[in-house]
């Protein structure tokens, strides 16, 4: 069974290679320069075939190579597969806090993390580790929020990826706002044209999320509690509400925040009966599954990854991919986007073992590193 998960994992690198080979030039750049010699890195990631193909041209720099799974939701069984017959430890026990102390157990000397979950395993569990761990690189909005929320300075350089100009502007907006919608669309076979969507959250992946959905000729709302971000959003041409009276006549809520609980059991119950909910955010508490489990008086698994809930009002509700992010869960969209980031991510590792004497606190990806990835991009984009 894991020999076929993975040949189908293989296949779909090669098909990521061929049309978009940003990561073998990066590779190869890595096979000669070996970067990471003698080093152990240590990576809490979403374990998809991207991530995959990812850590295979990383492994060519040197170095040993251990991840985690950031969350058993978005787990590739296939991708798993491939990184183990590669020789990687890779570690997805249902446990969060388990596999991130199995992943230090390897001492790694750089750490890369999304949501601030390895990072703050190292700090309050084994921060005896501390004076091995060159740096830490975090990924993600909400990891960001959460390493800005220590109390105590930070006790080792960490490079904030996610506030680069590439992360939002390309993974964020195009990335996730084009994949969220094919992923519907498989899911569930709806013509998205005429449907009415509730955007909440109106960041980079918000907006994206808002802009393809119009670009599918669907009815947008943004609910949005930063006035800033919800100027930006009247601006851009949606309609804007608070939370209750949008869902009123939603077909479909998406929620991409980055916080727990931001569509509640009221939003659910204040929705047409039909309404699809999905989360495009961080992890898979954007929906607070805690007061719905006790509404709830019926499931039915309509399909993989597609639950109905039927609530004890009689109306019901289509939870589609379990909560965590559906782009994620789906491996729906381009990968080129998400391939751009990881460029900048292995880059970064790369900048960190060459130049390890950086200052313990939050600093800012170097512009060289993004202008750098850009032009392989746009190399890999339009090969000689």
């Amino acid at each position: 069974m894991d020999s076929d998960r993975a040949l189908v994992a293989e296949r779909e690198i090669g098909r990521i290679n061929a049309f978009f080979p940003i990561l073998r030039l990066l590779g190869n750049r890595w096979a000669v320069s070996r970067p990471w010699e003698g080093m152990t890195i240590g990576l809490n990631l979403h374990l998809t075939t991207l991530t995959a193909a990812l850590v295979r041209e990383l492994m060519l720099g040197g170095g040993h190579f251990v991840l985690s799974a950031a969350n058993p939701g978005t787990t590739d069984a296939g991708a798993v597969a491939v990184l183990r017959n590669a020789g990687v430890d890779v570690y997805t026990g249902r446990e969060l806090e388990d596999r991130h102390l199995q992943v230090l157990s390897h001492r790694p000397n750089i750490v890369a993390d999304v949501g601030f979950d390895l990072l703050g395993t190292l700090f309050e569990r084994r921060a005896d580790l501390l004076d091995k761990v060159i740096a830490g690189v975090e990924i993600t909005r909400s990891g960001v929020h959460r390493l800005r929320a220590l109390e105590a300075p930070l006790p080792i350089p960490i490079v904030n990826i996610n506030d680069g100009r590439l992360k939002d502007a390309i993974e964020n907006r195009h990335g996730v706002g084009e994949g969220v919608w094919q992923a519907v669309s498989r899911l569930t076979g709806m013509h998205l044209a005429g449907r009415r969507v509730v955007v909440v959250g109106y960041g980079a992946v918000g907006r994206g999320i808002a802009e393809y959905a119009r670009a599918a000729n669907m009815s947008v709302v943004v609910v949005e509690t930063d006035p800033i971000r919800r100027l930006f959003a009247h601006h851009d041409g949606y309609p804007t509400a608070e939370l209750i009276p949008a869902c009123r006549k939603a077909g479909i809520i998406v929620t991409a925040t980055g916080r727990s609980k931001v569509v509640t059991l009221e939003a659910i119950r204040a929705a047409p009966s039909g309404v699809v909910v999905f989360n495009a955010g961080h992890g898979r508490d954007e929906i607070d599954f805690a007061a719905l489990r006790e509404a709830v008086e019926r499931v039915d698994h309509i399909a993989d990854q597609v639950v109905r809930y039927r609530l004890a009002n009689k109306k019901f509700f289509t939870l589609l991919g379990g909560g965590n992010p559906l782009n994620i869960v789906m491996n729906s969209g381009s990968p080129e986007p998400v391939l751009l980031h990881f460029a900048v991510l292995g880059l970064t590792l790369e900048w960190i073992a060459r130049f390890g004497d950086l200052k313990p606190g939050e600093c800012e990806v170097p512009a060289e590193i993004e202008h750098r990835a850009a032009a392989m991009a746009l190399e890999a984009l339009n090969p000689a």
